[in-house]
């Protein structure tokens, strides 16, 4: 198949071609109109040092010729030389993140939740092809965002998280592990992954481990759903701070007066990622574990999500190009009087 790369500089060239052989003409017949009037056209030679008419014809062909190729170059002539269809893959991805009051624990600067938006942030900078949508759980969760490619969008409503998103506190990781499953494919065969980014003080923890979520979990590896648990806060923990009506901060106490201290429970966390083939990672890693994710992503058994076609083509535009410029530089030549003199030397 042929075509032309950039057509717009053929339709401009060519227009500016017959532009250039009218302009040409136009000049050329009021150049001999006013020599005319001087003198016959017997006595031009005479009149006229070198005018050779032949000679002025050929500098206009050669000029006009250069032009053109160099324009029709410049629309780059390609031609198809295969087509092929590419499937496009991907791993859906949820991010699930904990937006509960204790997320605004100053354990890990500036907080929990800041921390944990910047790090999803950076894992979906991460991503290619692989769809991403996004879960806020607390006491309760919702699908904030469903599954799709287009990165800038998650990434905003990730931004906008923020424990009043949610009335009903406490960090009940079940809800967030269903919410997931809920909205996953059915299909088995493929890999999906779920990132949980919370502190893991579930509110039905008991003394090792949440017993609702861990039945979740199971859930999740029967529907070949590998939870990623990253760890936001500290197991010293530190205090949950509240805002007052009256704008005050203050820190949220139990029912004696005494300040809540929230501790990172890593357990749960770990429970979590080893009974779904995951991993558990902690927000202070940083950035240092995504290389080791993305390859962990790269490894997981994609799903076809489109499949679109493509023309690889060949382009011909130095075809043009090189003779293009070795016509002007001839007509260049036969306008300097000592490339005259050179070939009668040469001769």
């Amino acid at each position: 198949m042929f075509r032309f790369e950039h057509p717009v500089f053929l339709y401009y060239g060519l227009g500016l071609a017959v532009l250039l052989i009218l302009l040409e003409f136009l000049i050329k017949h009021k150049r001999l109109k006013v020599i005319n009037k001087l003198a016959g056209k017997s006595l031009w030679s005479n009149l006229i040092p070198g005018y050779d008419p032949k000679k002025l014809a050929w500098r206009s062909v050669l000029w006009l010729s250069g032009m053109t190729l160099l324009m029709l170059s410049m629309s780059n002539p390609q031609w198809g030389i295969r087509k092929e269809k590419v499937e496009i893959k991907s791993t859906d991805i949820y991010i699930a993140m904990d937006i509960s009051n204790s997320m605004l624990c100053e354990d890990i600067k500036p907080n929990r939740l800041e921390r944990a938006k910047l790090w999803a942030e950076s894992l979906i900078k991460n991503l290619a092809s692989d769809r991403v949508g996004t879960i806020l759980f607390a006491g309760n969760a919702f699908l904030q965002s469903p599954l799709t490619t287009d990165y800038g969008s998650v990434t905003m409503f990730i931004r906008s998280a923020h424990p009043e998103l949610i009335t009903t506190q406490g960090t009940n990781l079940e809800e967030a592990i269903s919410t997931a499953l809920e909205n996953f494919s059915n299909e088995k065969d493929v890999q999906r992954v779920l990132f949980i980014l919370s502190d893991g003080e579930d509110n039905t923890t008991a003394e090792e481990s949440a017993p609702q979520a861990i039945a979740a979990a199971y859930k999740a590896k029967e529907k070949n759903v590998a939870i990623f648990t990253v760890g936001a806060g500290t197991t010293a923990g530190g205090l949950i701070p509240m805002v007052t009506p009256n704008r005050m901060e203050e820190y949220k106490r139990d029912e004696t007066g005494k300040p809540v201290v929230t501790k990172l429970n890593v357990r749960t966390l770990q429970n979590l990622s080893r009974l779904t083939n995951g991993k558990y990672y902690s927000l202070q890693d940083g950035d240092a574990v995504l290389s080791e994710i993305k390859l962990e992503l790269a490894n997981m058994e994609k799903q076809r999500i489109a499949e679109r076609s493509y023309s690889e083509f060949e382009s011909y535009f130095q075809y043009l190009l090189i003779p293009g410029l070795m016509l002007l530089l001839i007509e260049f030549l036969l306008a300097i009087r000592w490339f005259k003199r050179f070939k009668k030397v040469a001769v």
